[in-house]
């Protein structure tokens, strides 16, 4: 599994380079990366999530299975709120807020889907909007008050009729229906969905080309923030993980992986929104998203070991 995780690490490290290539030769401009994003977020993934549930078949271990990802997101989210704030502490000066959101939620949707995607396939995919499910909740709610102190409750209702939840709501549908897409349209979601991984990776590196890499690598901060989100907090999940042998392997090995990507890309665009520091939550951004394609593999292989007498 490990190697899996070390393969796509490597795919999607090139495909950044093609998005910070296509930005800097002026190919791309920040407009044209935002909607190239959109792109991904709006119609490619809640594609991907469609397909996904509608090429599994009903089975009652599927369903035991779906249910238990989502009480494990849930208690890993729980987790990671504990312990960010604990090892990010508030301090005059710091940016506290940017870096406990940025070290709590990870970029599940655009890395996410497509490792669970490389490790199990569909079923990998059907475990991960699940977590993205939760991933939603959290952040649209704990996530918004984190950043501003405000109860975002419009911008929640929102996110919860996007295109990506109705996606899920499609797929769950289709799943527990058993209701089959016709042939041609089918094949056109299996072409959509498989533009998932290069578009969303591509995007992710024209945001990385807008940040001046030399400023964070500078500051330390940025380094033991980094260090929390990739390290500390899937060790501690992990540590919590491995002895929850009730639960399908692969199951906490979607919830550990999806914890375990780079910081989500929602923290820079809420800050955007909300008048916040936006540099320098796309510099963790840039930082975790770098130094991810070496941690994701590690964390992999280290709780493969641990589990493999399981």
């Amino acid at each position: 599994m490990a190697l899996i995780i070390l393969k796509q690490a490597v795919v999607m490290l090139l495909l950044n380079l093609v998005g910070i290539i296509a930005y800097r030769a002026k190919i791309v401009d920040k407009t044209g990366g935002r909607q190239f994003s959109n792109f991904v977020l709006e119609i490619v993934t809640p594609v991907l999530v469609v397909n996904a549930y509608a090429e599994v078949e009903y089975e009652t271990r599927l369903v035991k299975n779906l249910l238990w990802t989502f009480v494990l997101a849930a208690f890993a989210y729980a987790v990671a709120i504990l312990a960010v704030t604990l090892l990010l502490r508030k301090k005059p000066g710091r940016e506290t807020e940017i870096e406990r959101f940025s070290a709590i939620y990870s970029n599940c949707g655009f890395m996410g889907i497509p490792l669970a995607s490389a490790l199990f396939g569909n079923e990998g995919v059907f475990y991960a909007t699940a977590f993205l499910t939760v991933f939603f909740c959290f952040a649209w709610t704990h996530g918004i008050m984190l950043l501003t102190g405000q109860r975002d409750r419009r911008a929640l209702l929102k996110k919860l009729t996007s295109p990506t939840m109705i996606g899920i709501v499609i797929g769950l549908l289709l799943f527990f229906f058993q209701i089959s897409l016709p042939e041609i349209l089918q094949t056109t979601f299996d072409s959509i969905s498989g533009l998932n991984t290069p578009l969303a990776m591509i995007a992710s590196g024209i945001s990385v080309a807008q940040v001046n890499m030399l400023q964070p690598l500078r500051n330390p901060r940025i380094y033991y923030v980094s260090a929390v989100k990739l390290l500390l907090v899937p060790l501690v999940l992990m540590a919590i993980f491995v002895p929850l042998v009730w639960i399908p392997l692969e199951i906490r090995m979607v919830v550990l992986v999806l914890s375990a990507a780079p910081s989500a890309a929602m923290c820079t665009l809420q800050c955007q929104k909300h008048g916040k520091n936006d540099g320098y939550a796309a510099q963790i951004f840039a930082m975790t998203t770098i130094c991810s394609m070496a941690t994701m593999p590690l964390i992999v292989k280290v709780f493969t070991l641990l589990t493999s007498w399981q």
